[in-house]
Order: C-alpha cells, then structure tokens, then sequence
C-alpha cells in the first residue's frame, strides 16, 4: 500500500514537472525573439545655426527598434526630458535650451521677412512666445519652429512627406535626421518656404499662395554628420573644423569635402 501510495505521488510529480516545463519554454523561446527584434541604426543632431549658436546635440548614432518612429530616435539621442511633443508624438514643439543670449536683432534674415511676423499688435492672434528652458516654436518672431529632414530631404521616394511619428522601420538604415530651428518657414535653412504675405484677417496672418524662393544654396551635409558622430575624438582639430562647416549655413560642397577629409 505505501509502495503504491509512493508511486502515484512519483507520478503526480513527474507530471507536474512536465507540465510547468511545457509552459515555461514557449515563454523562454517568446524572450529570445524580442530579444532579436530588428533593429535600425540612424544619426540624429539639433541645430541652431540660424541663431548663430552651437547644436543643442551635436551629431550621434543611435540604434533602436525598427518599430520606434522618428520623435522615439530623437528622444533616445538627446534625452526624453529635453524634447516636447503634441500628444501623438508626430510634432516636435521645443527642444530644452537655456541659453538665452541670442537678440533677434541679430539674425541675418530678419530684413527679408515681412515686419507682421513680429507685430503682435496687428497680428493679434499670433503669439509670440519666450521660454528660458527651452527653444520653442513662435520664439522670437511668429513663424519660427523646428523644421527636419532625413538625408536632406523632407519626403520619400513616393513623396510621403516625414513627420515625427513616421516609423524608422521606412528609413534606410544609417539615416541621418537632421533637425534645425527656422524663423522663416525654412527658407533660413537653404530651402523653399510659404511665408505671410504681410497682411492679417481677424489678428491672423495671411499666407502667400506661391512659395518662397531659398534665401541661399543649401549644401547636403549628410555624410559629413555621419562621419562627425562615428569620429572618436571630439576635440580635435579635425572635428572642431567640421563643426564649424556644419554650423556655416551657407558651407560649400568643397567646404564639406575638406571637413570630411580631416576627419
């Protein structure tokens, strides 16, 4: 009797162990695949260059789940503290910056803009806003906000045009997000721009139906972030000159390939 007694308990065991290693491996096997996501590696930096002023974050390589979007990448790169976003993460409304030296007074297009952009009396619904910690959309005239691209460009072969919240699963991998202050729809960066026409309806501006022409060349500096972040020392002479053609907005492409060769 307690030899069976002993084998029914034996049995009851062995089934038991079987049983919870039945459940256990399809949930080992389950973290090895997560594990092995696909992953994406892209260059994110943040620029100021059209107030004269170094990166909030100079050029970095960072890898993240194909799955991330473009905001996830940025956040990862600069911190998710430093960057403010709309609800869905598809707009980027500030980055955190505390350097408040900068006078408008100073910035190099301010003449080929309409005077509206800064006249909140006429423009009364136009805010402008001031922020000591961070660098935000509507500082220092009404149109002014942060603009980026992905490898110089602001769409895709098909023309779908990036947003923060496209993912990098539809980047190619080692794509370089580039993003940059604008105070004049981004013709201060090199590109075309739709501008106010210098008139307001209801304390609201209205817009020029025809775009506006770049204010200089832009020259593509993709392969030039990318060698900037995978650069080792960040001190040296090499660097710091690249730096420098990065912040030049109106660099050349001899000007990009001499920086590039020093690195």
């Amino acid at each position: 009797m307690i030899r069976r007694l002993k084998n029914k308990l034996f049995a009851t065991l062995c089934i038991t162990t079987l049983t919870l290693g039945a459940v256990a491996a399809p949930s080992a096997f389950n973290s090895v695949k997560a594990d092995a996501a696909p992953t994406k590696t892209v260059y994110v930096d943040v620029e100021k260059n059209v107030m004269g002023q170094a990166p909030i974050l100079q050029p970095v390589k960072v890898t993240v789940n194909d799955t991330e979007t473009i905001c996830n990448a940025t956040k990862d790169a600069v911190g998710a503290a430093n960057v403010d976003t709309d609800a869905k993460g598809s707009y980027i409304k500030a980055f955190r910056d505390t350097d408040t030296s900068f006078s408008y007074d100073n910035y190099q297009f301010k003449n080929s803009l309409p005077s509206i952009v800064t006249d909140t009396t006429t423009a009364y619904n136009q805010k402008i806003v001031s922020d000591p910690n961070w660098l935000r959309e509507k500082e220092y005239n009404g149109i002014s906000g942060w603009m980026f691209t992905v490898n110089n460009t602001d769409h895709d072969l098909n023309y779908n045009y990036y947003t923060a919240s496209t993912p990098v699963s539809s980047l190619p991998d080692g794509a370089v997000i580039r993003w940059e202050f604008s105070m004049a729809c981004g013709c201060d960066l090199g590109n075309t721009g739709w501008l106010p026409s210098g008139t307001v309806t209801n304390g609201y501006y209205n817009w020029n139906t025809n775009s506006t022409a770049a204010f200089f060349t832009r020259t593509d500096k993709t392969n030039l972030m990318k060698a900037m972040a995978n650069h080792t020392n960040k001190t040296d002479s090499g660097y710091t000159d690249a730096l420098g053609v990065l912040q030049d907005l109106q660099s050349s492409e001899n000007d990009v390939k001499d920086a590039l060769s020093g690195l």
